[in-house]
């Protein structure tokens, strides 16, 4: 894990604009940061106050993505929903305070009154997903995975 680089993905330049999610510092500062240029244990002694932990939230909450050189000969699976914009907004404002609590729910439905465009609310439905899964685990993740038709694709 160490020796891997890794890059920002979608959700993770969504949350560094957002601001969503609780995080100290220093590992919004590792998010920051992170570019691919170096390995993970380059960027942990880099960035002042950051442990193997704060890299491990934000792999767990698809904030970053392992950077393989060969990533063109390699599928990666995303989590794409084929939901319209109207019926994705429409679960996530719904669904949001359920799965979230009233807190971090409205927060959420905040955030999805910011999205402009479809790729926007699915980056956010992709990290929905995320905060079920660390809130309330897997098997429940699987439940809001199957509620919102996310595939798996290649």
């Amino acid at each position: 894990m160490l020796d891997r680089t890794y890059v920002k993905t979608e959700a993770g330049r969504a949350e560094i604009k957002a601001r969503g999610l609780t995080m100290s510092r220093s590992m919004r500062n590792l998010l920051l940061m992170i570019d691919g240029g170096k390995t993970a244990a380059q960027w942990l002694s880099l960035v002042q106050g950051t442990v193997l932990a704060d890299l491990e939230y934000l792999l767990a909450q698809g904030l970053i993505a392992d950077a393989r050189p060969s990533a063109v000969d390699i599928p990666v699976e995303v989590d794409v929903s084929p939901l319209d914009y109207a019926q994705l907004y429409g679960f996530l404002t719904r669904h949001a305070k359920q799965y979230l609590g009233l807190m971090k729910g409205y927060k959420m439905v905040l955030e999805v009154e910011r999205c402009g465009d479809l790729a926007a609310l699915r980056a956010l439905g992709q990290r929905f997903v995320a905060e079920v899964q660390q809130a309330q685990g897997e098997v429940v993740a699987d439940q809001v995975r199957r509620a919102m038709s996310i595939i798996r694709n290649p």
